[in-house]
């Protein structure tokens, strides 16, 4: 529904209070899983992710005739908010659950690789997206898990992706600038740029929990810290809990304070 389509762009825009009333509209329309997931999505971005997942595994146990799709969406859910609460093993659980499920979903690969990148299995990413280099975002992944095994792939996949970036800077593309970010930062070693790509992708309202993880990151290479502020006080606003975010942001802390 509209609703619910203007929920997730809200979300997407950290401007949750709006993604809540229209989350409330949309179970208010609909009785589904979908309906029941939205507002404890909104809730776990905003300091009450363990609430929001006990609410989403009763969403899930209540609507057993959801279809594979739906619930694919709600335990990748459950996934990223374990995995932002540091509850590793009960992450995992609910990735493979959906990945079980057998549908071919980007935002869950996506996902998943992240969280086996972080974990340091990097062969797994490359057994799990080693046949879906045609997707920009995957590729990123799978080349950022060939580089750390020292796969000669690497170098390829860099290529082809650098020419990629290329061709979407050409058509003024800017839906992937996170993603540009990460590659100038992780394959280039250009932490400058990153930083610049991080912070105008951020500027554009693209901020969700990776969009606060790039600019962070980058921020924190470039020995920048002051730079991430604008991530910094989102994180401080909405009691944001994500155990990565928290801790670059403690690392950024520290490096402001080393600074004469």
């Amino acid at each position: 529904t509209a609703w619910s389509y203007r929920a997730v762009i809200y979300i997407v825009m950290a401007r949750y209070a709006e993604a809540r009333h229209d989350c409330r509209e949309f179970a208010a329309r609909d009785g589904g899983l979908i309906a029941a997931a939205c507002e404890p999505t909104v809730d776990a971005l905003t300091g009450s992710a363990a609430a929001a997942y006990a609410r989403l595994e009763q969403a899930l146990r209540r609507n057993p005739s959801a279809s594979a799709s739906q619930r694919l969406w709600v335990l990748t859910r459950l996934a990223e908010i374990a995995q932002r609460l540091g509850r590793m093993q009960e992450a995992e659980t609910r990735y493979r659950s959906a990945l079980q499920l057998g549908i071919d979903d980007q935002y869950l690969l996506t996902a998943y690789a992240e969280f086996l990148l972080d974990l340091k299995r990097p062969a797994e990413v490359v057994e799990l997206l080693k046949d879906k280099t045609r997707n920009d975002v995957l590729l990123l992944r799978l080349a950022l898990a060939e580089q750390s095994l020292g796969l000669p792939a690497a170098q390829t996949h860099q290529a082809a992706i650098q020419a990629r970036i290329d061709a979407a800077r050409l058509r003024q593309d800017k839906l992937h600038l996170s993603d540009e970010a990460m590659f100038e930062l992780m394959f280039r070693k250009n932490p400058q740029e990153a930083l610049r790509l991080a912070r105008e992708n951020w500027d554009l309202g693209q901020r969700e929990p990776g969009d606060a993880r790039i600019l962070l990151e980058a921020a924190l290479a470039a020995r920048q810290p002051e730079s991430a502020e604008a991530a910094l006080e989102w994180l401080k606003r909405n009691h944001h809990e994500d155990v990565i975010l928290l801790r670059l942001a403690a690392e950024l802390q520290a490096l402001r304070g080393s600074k004469p």
